[in-house]
């Protein structure tokens, strides 16, 4: 089923050994019986609860695609979808960048839940680190959500040289994952060291929706030589715990969260986050981890133009 296979497809992005011809096509099968189940629910939510449900999707259906890019390019790696939401919020649909985090951060919990699960049940996360690592970065989050609170002119100061610096971390470590093996666990020296990442990730995350998942998954395989396999199936889960407690900070006390976009950008990032490891599989995770980099890199450049040429 869908988590099994979104683990098997991110193993096969961490560039770990092939599974056998038979188990690909268990593996990267697209369709599955459950996709128009969750089509249906979907849709009878939408009829039953929306006031005008016609027209929302008449208004809304285009934030459909944009769910289903960022959940691909969110589940080839563990930077998270915002990447792809924040930009496309902003600039194409011109909404407020508060709104596009929010956005970002209730979609994250869709799409990085489902990757979350298959990690784990993979039984290829490191859970001796989620020890440390869960309380910063709740510190994290709650620092930047609730103490210092995100604000347009923050989100658009600090996502370009966010976004720029995670692109140009993905490719450092796709030169490492091909280059050298390291240790599957987290050594107990790392401790403390992974909480202050864990910290500063979170920081991050509260207000620009991405970092968590990336910083944690580099440090550790950058300071400690851990396995790309076990860095980045830690940074998936982070992710989604972080995303899922900052919706819920933004929902209860911080003005709420416009569910009219997140019902298709979510709807999307499902069936992306579907899609992912079945084209990881016949595109290569290194060609779909270098397109990643470009458009992180690529938006990051654009929000710091934007912002310079503004203020």
């Amino acid at each position: 089923m869908f988590p099994q296979e979104l683990a098997e497809g991110c193993a096969v992005a961490a560039s770990r050994a092939l599974p056998s011809p038979s188990a690909h096509r268990r593996h990267f099968r697209y369709w599955s019986p459950w996709l128009p189940l969750f089509a249906a629910a979907w849709l009878t939510a939408l009829f039953v609860l929306a006031d005008d449900p016609a027209g929302l999707i008449a208004r809304n259906w285009v934030f459909i695609p944009i769910g289903v890019a960022g959940a691909i390019l969110g589940n080839i790696s563990a930077i998270g979808g915002g990447i792809v939401f924040i930009p496309c919020v902003i600039f194409i649909f011109h909404l407020p960048p508060v709104v596009a985090l929010k956005v970002a951060l209730a979609t994250q919990s869709w799409g990085m839940t489902s990757g979350a699960v298959g990690w784990l049940q993979k039984k290829a996360v490191p859970l001796n680190a989620l020890k440390a690592a869960v309380p910063g970065l709740l510190i994290g989050s709650t620092v930047s959500s609730l103490i210092i609170h995100p604000s347009g002119l923050l989100v658009k100061l600090l996502f370009g040289p966010v976004s720029i610096l995670l692109g140009l971390l993905t490719l450092i470590l796709m030169r490492k994952a091909r280059t050298a093996k390291g240790r599957a666990d987290v050594p107990a020296g790392a401790r403390w060291p992974l909480f202050f990442a864990a910290v500063f990730g979170g920081l991050i995350t509260g207000w620009v929706a991405i970092g968590e998942g990336e910083v944690v998954a580099a440090f550790l395989m950058l300071a400690y030589g851990v396995d790309v396999t076990a860095s980045i199936g830690l940074g998936v889960v982070l992710l989604a715990i972080n995303s899922i407690y900052l919706t819920l900070v933004h929902q209860f006390f911080l003005g709420g969260i416009p569910w009219d976009y997140v019902a298709f950008t979510g709807f999307g990032a499902v069936f992306g986050a579907r899609l992912a490891p079945w084209l990881s599989h016949h595109a290569g995770p290194d060609t779909l981890k270098a397109i990643f980099a470009v458009i992180a890199i690529g938006d990051g450049i654009v929000f710091v133009v934007q912002y310079a040429a503004t203020h």
